[in-house]
């Protein structure tokens, strides 16, 4: 009897101790958007953004970009990259994220796809309470600072927008120049909208063309892009040459790294226009 009692009376402390001791809830699982696997000449589907929509913040920059992304005591953080949203408040594209961090369950770092963040692997976009910034150049006046909406403009933002899978859905193939400074570029679509779809632009700096193409040859030889104006061949192997054949003459062409020109080609090349990737305006 005596032992019933001193449970009794150690039970509604020992309760407040286990519960203490609990670990904290864990953050709602939120699914991620299925992935955008659309034919080439589909329009892009919106994305329903209803199951988190409690869940996100927003923020806008001074020059009329707005960024989107998970409150970080909302979701995990392997669930939040895939809610991560630029635009211009209209369309707002989802980000590919690249890395990222959560500090402390206060705040989220997210490094996201950005060619024309210039000197940088990847864009930053930082939202510290202390201080919310998207970086877009490697020095401080590439950083832009940023505002957050109240829940009220929040809420009211969130329901007028329309969310969509990423804008840019194409990815570099290859990059070649002649001596003369002329450059001949192949990109093609990226693997999960099913890859190939080549296009070739051959032309200096600012001045590129889009040339029609004939036929498309590849095989463990190595690769010949038939166009109307010439030739691009390649041989396979990453010393292996590249020549531009117009006319029976032949170009020897100097192969260039696609990732360590990146700036290069979505900017300077003036092929590309709108990626809808943070720092796009850059």
């Amino acid at each position: 009897m005596r032992r019933l009692v001193i449970a009794l009376l150690l039970a509604p402390a020992l309760a407040s101790a286990l519960a203490s001791a609990a670990p904290a809830p864990k953050p709602d699982h939120v699914a991620a958007p299925p992935p955008d696997k659309r034919h080439v000449n589909d329009k892009a589907k919106a994305i329903d953004i209803k199951p988190a929509l409690d869940k996100l913040d927003v923020f806008k920059d001074d020059v009329g970009n707005y960024y989107v992304s998970p409150r970080p005591d909302a979701m995990s953080y392997d669930d939040a990259e895939a809610w991560v949203f630029y635009g211009d408040g209209k369309a707002m594209y989802q980000q590919r994220i690249i890395g990222g961090s959560q500090q402390s369950d206060r705040h989220f770092e997210w490094y996201v796809w950005s060619p024309r963040a210039k000197g940088m692997q990847a864009a930053l976009l930082q939202l510290d309470p202390k201080g919310q910034l998207v970086q877009c150049r490697n020095k401080d006046d590439g950083k832009r600072k940023l505002t957050q909406l109240t829940a009220d403009e929040a809420a009211t933002f969130l329901k007028r927008a329309t969310f969509l899978p990423p804008l840019w859905t194409r990815q570099s193939h290859v990059l070649l120049r002649d001596d003369d400074g002329v450059y001949y570029f192949v990109d093609e679509l990226r693997e999960e909208l099913g890859g190939n779809g080549y296009r070739v632009f051959v032309g200096p700096k600012g001045a590129m063309k889009e040339i029609p193409m004939t036929n498309v040859a590849t095989d463990s030889a190595g690769e010949i892009f038939a166009t109307k104006a010439g030739q691009l061949k390649l041989v396979a192997g990453s010393d292996g040459k590249a020549t531009w054949i117009k006319g029976g003459k032949k170009t020897e062409l100097t192969r260039l790294e696609p990732l360590e020109n990146r700036y290069l080609i979505y900017r300077e090349l003036g092929i590309y226009g709108s990626l809808g990737a943070i720092c796009d305006d850059l």
